[in-house]
């Protein structure tokens, strides 16, 4: 079903099924706050292993009691960071975690799901562009105007335009001249009654962060787009990101995100790269009865820990599905190191991971870690369920 502009911004920030959100992350790091004390230790093996040039060692959790204490100080609690961009545009990350968004299956592989066109020159097209892009001239022509039907327009969720770069205002002087056949797409589609977005910065812009979702096959069927790597969603620009057992297991995603540390959620699937890759194993449950009291502060350590090195590593936060395990561990380090409540943690990751789903037992234990690292609860769960 097609949906206007302000649908689709409603759509956007309302945790919607594309998981795309039209604000980026301000991927600097803050000050790190003073660590809640947890009784969780490491070992380390193997700490002569290489990773990507530095010495590395891989990590497996021993747990010696159950108890957390308080912080020594609380946090104050802070607002995630967003850049505001120009209405019309969305910017490569965002078309990043669209074309990776998932729910019972990718969204990627409906046919239906968002139409990308390529408003630059047809050898620019065809040398390489954005997967499942078409170029523009197959839908609308310069002249004579649509070439596919109002109707079957209609069924995208989204229309996304990009040319070869640029990022000045929509019907600016300068954006008319820099892209004009984009601009002349753009006008045709919304006087048709669409509401077309435009890539920021363009395809060079998305090229320079995402080599690996740019092909010059012609992806548009449904077996076709079956055929395609659907990466972990990205919640944190460069820097942290959240999947599956199956692509924590995917040499090319690895190797293509530059992952080096990766904290392992499940109890059952093994670390895949063990020689190659730092790893924290925590053999978590996803039920009622999973105790989080160890593991919520042991993967905030780590994951800052990683962010922080010198270089700055990439982390990867998995378990089966991506969606409960891994997701309360990547709660935990937002609400740590970034100082957000586990609302507005558990905000910003929906609006990137739409599966986001931390089951009722993890999110109460959610709540009693944000008491203990802001000295009061800030968050409830009627908050969490409006």
């Amino acid at each position: 079903m097609r949906v206007c502009w302000e649908q689709l911004m409603h759509l956007l920030n309302d945790f919607s099924e594309m998981g795309v959100v039209l604000s980026r992350v301000n991927s600097s790091c803050r000050a790190a706050p003073r660590e809640p004390v947890n009784t969780f230790q490491t070992v380390s093996s193997n700490s002569d292993r290489e990773v990507n040039g530095t010495d590395s060692d891989c990590f497996s959790s021993i747990p010696v009691q159950n108890k957390v204490c308080e912080p020594e100080e609380v946090l104050l609690p802070a607002l995630p960071e967003t850049v505001c961009v120009e209405r019309g545009y969305i910017t490569p990350q965002q078309v990043y975690n669209l074309l990776n968004a998932e729910e019972d299956q990718p969204a990627l592989y409906d046919p239906s799901y968002i139409l990308i066109l390529d408003c630059r020159r047809a050898e620019r097209y065809k040398d390489s562009h954005v997967v499942t892009a078409r170029a523009a001239v197959t839908v609308i022509h310069p002249e004579l105007g649509c070439l596919i039907s109002c109707i079957d327009l209609q069924k995208y969720s989204i229309i996304l335009l990009y040319a070869e770069e640029g990022c000045s205002p929509v019907g600016s002087v300068k954006a008319k001249a820099d892209s004009p056949d984009l601009q002349r797409c753009f006008f045709q589609l919304s006087a048709l009654g669409m509401d077309p977005v435009i890539l920021l910065g363009g395809f060079a812009a998305f090229y320079a962060l995402y080599p690996f979702l740019c092909t010059a096959r012609v992806v548009l069927l449904e077996p076709e787009r079956h055929t395609l790597t659907i990466y972990p969603s990205e919640v944190l620009e460069g820097a942290l990101y959240q999947g599956t057992d199956s692509q924590a297991s995917d040499h090319h995603i690895i190797k293509n995100l530059r992952i080096t540390h990766v904290v392992n959620a499940t109890a059952n699937s093994p670390d895949a790269f063990p020689n190659t890759l730092r790893y924290l194993r925590l053999p978590l449950s996803d039920d009622a009865q999973q105790d989080l009291v160890e593991a919520l502060p042991l993967a905030s350590r780590f994951i800052n820990t990683a962010l922080r090195g010198e270089p700055p590593g990439r982390v990867l936060v998995h378990c089966s599905m991506g969606k409960s395990r891994s997701s309360a561990l990547t709660l935990a380090f937002l609400m740590a190191h970034r100082s957000w409540s586990l609302l507005h943690a558990l905000r910003w990751l929906k609006e990137r991971r739409a599966c986001t789903a931390p089951n009722v037992n993890f999110l109460r234990q959610l709540m009693t870690y944000e008491q203990q690292l802001f000295g009061s609860r800030l968050t409830s769960l009627d908050d969490i369920r409006r």
